[in-house]
């Protein structure tokens, strides 16, 4: 059973990926934020930009979120979310490459420039692209800029990421990811 904190970072992460706020989080949760994206950075949705990006959503959509789908209704509930996470944190499947893997994808889709740093203007967009608010982001960014240089690294924020699903420490970098869960 996971602990009150990881329950809560947990279920922040799951209604921050559902854009559409129907309870659900769905295939067309990630291609309206790869569409999103696309807009935000003007591209139209026949470019190539387009194209990848929203192959780079649907991806961890499949390889992240689809197994979570217990009755194969093509959505997944939290209640399925909390108890793949609850099930792969026993199993040991949240390993360091599984984690890498994950935020490595999503690390991609918010250095959209390809520079290998997210900016605080990347994880404003990053943060628009899925219907959170601009403030929100920016608190979000400075609670993982821990040297004030306005810029993430890959390594980083990888390690962020396996802060957000490995630690049940409440005080963490990697727990504001997605912004403040409590």
């Amino acid at each position: 059973m996971a602990s009150e904190t990881m329950t809560k970072k947990l279920t922040k992460h799951f209604y921050f990926q559902d854009l559409d706020q129907d309870g659900f989080v769905e295939q067309s949760d990630w291609e309206q934020c790869a569409r999103n994206l696309a807009e935000i950075r003007g591209w139209p949705p026949d470019s190539p930009e387009y194209e990848a990006i929203l192959a780079k959503h649907i991806q961890i959509w499949t390889t992240f979120w689809q197994p979570a789908d217990e009755n194969e209704d093509g959505k997944v509930s939290l209640d399925e979310y909390l108890r793949l996470a609850d099930n792969q944190r026993a199993e040991e499947f949240f390993s360091l490459d599984v984690i890498a893997g994950l935020f490595g994808a999503i690390f991609d889709t918010i250095d959209l420039d390809g520079d290998g740093q997210i900016t605080d203007q990347d994880y404003r967009r990053f943060f628009k692209a899925w219907g959170g608010e601009e403030a929100l982001a920016e608190e979000a960014f400075a609670r993982l800029d821990l040297n004030g240089d306005g810029r993430l690294s890959r390594s980083i924020f990888i390690q962020f990421g396996s802060n957000f699903f490995l630690s049940d420490e409440p005080n963490v970098p990697g727990n504001g990811l997605f912004g403040p869960y409590e």
